[in-house]
């Protein structure tokens, strides 16, 4: 597998009282990531899939499902944290949206400081890594949006974006989408802080919330130390199927199961990273 981080970056989980908004918040999403070839074309639509999910959104929670993880990240909002597990590694975890932004924070000085050293280097790579590095804390996207086409462009000399947007018939489904995918941008580095930092997914995020879209095809372009396109397929769903309610009510079960191992943030982290530096090897 090619690039996990920028992977884990891209695909891009109740205790309070269940609101009227909440119940329309009941929606699904399927998601595939693809590898495209480095020269693709925007709007290629064929490559290796190396990775997909599916994301309920149900009663104010959401339920994000990494196939190829075994994991599962619910996003409780009304608590302001993130409850994640393994299945397979039977472990568990909670981080609440403070912690996130205390880590992002820390993250972002320690990139900025690396940044600025590696400018005073006289070494050619050493720079252009510095410059990808500010970009990604300080993105400077050209944005364009087709109305008729529902086409939405971003793009830089690093990086691009080139998304086929789509409408929805829940009203409140967008804000409830993007809020979830802006939330889960900052976890995935947190999680992994090998990934991009995610002011250049938070910015997409607000141009699709400017224009009231959803994201159907997101193709990624990134030139930073080597070419990569990635792609990922979004299949949206406005009713819950049986197997999803199923779903929910069986990793609900998992929780409370007594093999589970609850761990701090830290060591859970932990725990995943040694398991991805051993399937990479």
């Amino acid at each position: 597998m090619q690039h996990p981080f920028l992977i884990t970056w891209l695909i891009l989980s109740i205790a309070a009282a269940v609101t009227p908004a909440a119940f329309a918040q009941q929606f699904r999403v399927y998601t595939e990531v693809s590898v495209l070839e480095q020269d693709a074309q925007p709007g290629k639509t064929h490559g290796d899939v190396v990775a997909r999910s599916l994301t309920i959104f149900h009663a104010g929670r959401v339920f994000d499902w990494l196939e190829t993880a075994g994991e599962v990240t619910i996003f409780e909002e009304a608590h302001e944290r993130f409850v994640i597990f393994n299945g397979r590694k039977l472990i568990a975890t909670k981080v609440d949206f403070k912690e996130i932004e205390r880590r992002l924070a820390s993250a972002h000085d320690e990139t900025s400081n690396h940044a600025v050293r590696l400018l005073t280097r006289d070494d050619r790579d050493a720079k252009s890594i510095a410059t990808s590095l500010k970009f990604q804390l300080n993105p400077n996207f050209k944005h364009s949006f087709q109305q008729s086409t529902l086409q939405l462009d971003l793009d830089s000399p690093q990086l691009e974006y080139h998304v086929s947007c789509g409408t929805t018939p829940i009203s409140e489904a967008v804000d409830a989408y993007l809020n979830y995918a802006d939330w889960t941008a900052k976890l995935n580095h947190v999680m992994h802080p090998r990934s991009l930092y995610p002011a250049p997914r938070l910015q997409l995020n607000e141009s699709l919330r400017k224009h009231n879209v959803l994201p159907v095809k997101v193709q990624l372009r990134v030139e930073f130390d080597r070419p990569i396109v990635l792609q990922a397929d979004h299949r949206f769903a406005w009713q819950l199927e049986k197997i999803d309610r199923e779903s929910i009510q069986f990793w609900e079960a998992k929780l409370h199961d007594e093999s589970l191992q609850w761990l701090s943030f830290h060591d859970y982290q932990r725990a995943i990273l040694k398991t991805t530096e051993q399937v990479s090897r």
